[in-house]
């Protein structure tokens, strides 16, 4: 059963960084499946047997690279990576670079921006749950604190991700830390009010 899980992640792989690839060139509604699985090294078949249409296909990147992260979390308070976002970031690092293509998809592709404001929000979805679990009592801004920051540390990050990457992340974030101790005291003010 496990190299079946195996092969079936490595097949689900092949076609996700194929995609990237291929968005590095086209959009995403001119890439057919059939280039597609050339690509991936596979046949349209086992291509249905994961994905509906490239669309699937990137939506699935984006919810596995939530899951990965928080599941890379799972054990730290989500709310810890506001005060410490070097550490969150390094691992986002670490788990989209496991995507073939996916910088170059980032700062080449028509889709990028759409796919990246869908992670952004999927984050600061799942930030403000584990925020709500664990502070049920928590007041009507802890939402729009939560995106906020969320929101900013991804566009930094993002434009980060673009860059030639002259400046580490570490002294970016160094240089950022005030303003997200500022959106942690917020959040700690507010269970207060």
């Amino acid at each position: 059963m496990k190299k079946e899980d195996k092969r079936t992640r490595k097949t689900i792989k092949a076609i996700q960084d194929a995609l990237l690839k291929l968005l590095a060139e086209k959009s995403l509604s001119a890439i057919k499946i059939i280039e597609l699985c050339a690509q991936a090294d596979i046949n349209r078949t086992t291509f249905y047997l994961h994905f509906e249409n490239t669309g699937d296909v990137l939506r699935s990147i984006r919810e596995e690279i939530v899951e990965r992260i928080f599941a890379k979390y799972s054990d730290v308070s989500f709310l810890y990576t506001f005060e410490h976002p070097l550490g969150f970031l390094t691992a986002c690092t670490e788990i989209i670079s496991s995507y073939e293509g996916f910088e170059r998809f980032v700062r080449v592709s028509a889709e990028a921006s759409e796919f990246l404001d869908a992670l952004k929000a999927a984050f600061t979805a799942r930030v403000y749950a584990e925020y709500k679990n664990v502070n049920p009592l928590c007041d009507e801004y802890a939402f729009f604190i939560i995106d906020f920051i969320t929101a900013g540390t991804f566009d930094t990050y993002i434009v980060w991700l673009r860059s030639e990457k002259t400046v580490s992340l570490s002294s970016l974030f160094d240089h950022c830390g005030k303003i997200f101790a500022a959106g942690h005291e917020a959040l700690t003010a507010g269970k207060e009010r």
